[in-house]
């Protein structure tokens, strides 16, 4: 008997495991069309929930769970994958929907609080965390936030933002915060009020953001720094535009790749670049009479970047190039055409799945866009989801798209 109990024990683990691999296995993304919210798992598509005016779905971190907004930012939603239930989790001003690392725990903010729930615990409601968070992340354990406050204008000039430790379970409990550092006041080569979200590489040792000076001021140039895991070091990496998805860890080094490059017209001064944390080494990977924008690390040695030949102000609308992909080497800048979209289309926003497929938004002149996939640069690209819709008052291609654990 007891050998018995033991045999189905065992090949219980067996086929949970091999549930997990095969999960782990899954292509998936949400999405956003005119009818609905949708989702993909490999070849196979479904409308999740019905209806119009969605935004920001998001998946935690199993995948288990798909969060969205609802209405004009005032209702957080989260549909469970495997009961097929939605539930609304919160009913106000929405902002930042962001899941844990670790855990099926969902934080967002709501004016300038900071708040968090455990989807695992279903008859659970929302704990408030923190008052004064303008911008915010999750450390890479789960048990807290890298919170940033922005800076206010007083009557000797504008404050310094401040960026604090927060742990989740803080319930708005000052003690449990502690200040990690403080970015410099206001001067001629530097000025920040607010910053962009926080990314960590790798080893957790160190997390990248944009500082962000006033609205007018940071169409043009914001600051791209990295700050040690204690608020010890920080430091200027270079100029760039207010762009979160133009800054990226590599998945496997301390390189931070990042474009560079000052000036609100993304077509022109642009360029990608590697900044390695080690040796403080920066490399320019950009190529003479092009601008880049949109990347993801393939892996550590390459870098996939939507680049155009570059344009200013002064060239005809119907004369201004459209973006394409190309692949660059980190080790010597040398760049292989990938795509070749067709008139009017353009190739933007790459994500490197897990697999190491990339995919990619192919969009032209209508509100309609595809999400095209390649495996190898030498194999022909597909499209893998059609009829993305990116509406009228569309700002970014994370409002209508994610690929579960994609880079």
């Amino acid at each position: 008997m007891k050998r018995s109990l033991i045999m189905v024990f065992i090949l219980f683990m067996i086929l949970m495991n091999s549930s997990n691999i095969a999960e782990a296995a899954e292509d998936k993304a949400a999405f956003i069309r005119k009818d609905g919210l949708w989702m993909k798992e490999n070849e196979v598509e479904r409308r999740i929930v019905e209806g119009s005016n969605f935004s920001y779905p998001s998946f935690s971190n199993n995948g288990t769970y798909i969060s969205y907004i609802s209405g004009e930012s005032n209702e957080l939603w989260v549909y469970n994958r495997v009961t097929r239930i939605k539930k609304k989790v919160f009913d106000g001003q929405v902002k930042m929907p962001r899941w844990s690392p670790v855990e099926s725990k969902l934080a967002w903010k709501s004016e300038n609080m900071l708040n968090v729930i455990d989807l695992e615990q279903p008859a659970s409601s929302f704990e408030n965390v923190t008052l004064g968070a303008d911008s915010y992340s999750w450390t890479p354990d789960g048990k807290g936030f890298i919170v940033s406050a922005s800076a206010k204008l007083e009557p000797d000039g504008w404050s310094s933002v401040r960026i604090f430790s927060v742990p989740a379970d803080a319930k708005g409990e000052l003690k449990k915060v502690k200040v990690i550092t403080t970015l410099p006041k206001m001067s001629e080569s530097f000025f920040a009020v607010g910053t962009t979200e926080f990314k960590w590489e790798k080893g957790g040792s160190l997390f990248a953001f944009i500082a962000c000076p006033t609205a007018s001021m940071s169409a043009d140039t914001n600051t791209l720094m990295v700050v040690s895991k204690d608020g010890s070091k920080k430091k200027m990496i270079g100029k760039m535009l207010n762009h979160p998805n133009w800054f990226q860890w590599s998945p496997n080094t301390k390189d931070l790749g990042f474009i560079k490059g000052i000036g609100r017209l993304e077509s022109e001064n642009k360029r990608l670049t590697v900044w390695d944390a080690t040796s403080g080494r920066e490399v320019n990977l950009g190529f003479d009479g092009y601008a880049d924008g949109d990347f993801t690390w393939r892996n550590e040695g390459d870098i996939v970047v939507s680049r155009q030949i570059e344009w200013g102000w002064d060239v005809p609308e119907e004369k201004r190039s459209k973006p394409f992909l190309v692949q660059v080497k980190v080790a010597d800048g040398s760049a292989k055409k990938l795509t070749k979209p067709g008139a009017g289309e353009a190739d933007v926003y790459p994500k490197t799945l897990p697999g190491s497929d990339v995919v990619w938004v192919r969009t032209g002149d209508n509100n309609l866009s595809k999400v095209m996939r390649r495996s190898h640069s030498d194999q022909k690209e597909t499209v893998w989801i059609d009829g993305l819709y990116k509406g009228e008052e569309f700002s970014n291609w994370a409002s209508v798209l994610d690929l579960y654990q994609a880079r």
